[in-house]
């Protein structure tokens, strides 16, 4: 059960940053608790899910998302698991361009050695939005994001959408790594939300 149960904690770390940048592209806002926890997952460089996320609580936006995502309301869910299904595939090129996957990983030692700012400040943001548009904006086919236009063209809101966007690519490494697979979505689908169910979140 350990296994399932941190396979689907690492999936909803990945349901997580899409549903956080769905907030952000609709309203302008999102979660603020769970999106310290999203961010900071980046420069947390363990495979170990209890390692990244420090408690259950701070994955409470991914585990509300993927329990819609499951059951009967999916399609209020599109744009979420339309950016998630985007996210793997896009870290599945990443992972055979070593020349990104170098920069990226250099980057992120760089942020992480400098605590001049949280990880969720404007300037860290900024920096995070920069390496997400320098590397993995760069391979096709780029993820679209929808909303509204008065936040999608805010400067600080692209940016932390797509500094979140970049937490989804390290949450479906950390998925990967717990043995997460497409397919599995499909067959699990029931398992994985009576485990949901049974978290207290």
């Amino acid at each position: 059960m350990g296994k399932v149960r941190n396979q689907t904690l690492a999936l909803a770390s990945l349901i997580q940053t899409t549903a956080l940048v769905d907030q952000l592209a609709l309203t302008g806002k999102c979660d603020s608790e769970t999106n310290k926890a999203s961010l900071k997952s980046i420069i947390t460089t363990s495979s170990n899910i209890e390692d990244v996320f420090g408690s259950i609580k701070d994955l409470s936006t991914g585990l509300n998302a993927l329990k819609i995502a499951l059951g009967e309301k999916s399609k209020s869910m599109h744009n979420i698991i339309f950016y998630s299904l985007a996210l793997i595939k896009l870290e599945k090129k990443l992972m055979n361009n070593k020349e990104l996957l170098n920069e990226i990983s250099n980057e992120i030692n760089v942020i992480k050695n400098q605590d001049f700012f949280e990880i969720s400040h404007s300037n860290s943001l900024a920096r995070l939005a920069n390496l997400y548009k320098i590397t993995l904006g760069s391979l096709n086919p780029r993820i679209m994001v929808t909303g509204e236009q008065i936040y999608l063209t805010n400067q600080h809101t692209a940016n932390h959408i797509r500094a979140l966007l970049l937490a989804g690519i390290r949450a479906v490494s950390l998925w990967k790594s717990q043995g997460g697979k497409t397919w599995q979505l499909l067959l699990n689908k029931k398992k994985t939300l009576k485990l949901v169910n049974s978290m207290d979140f």
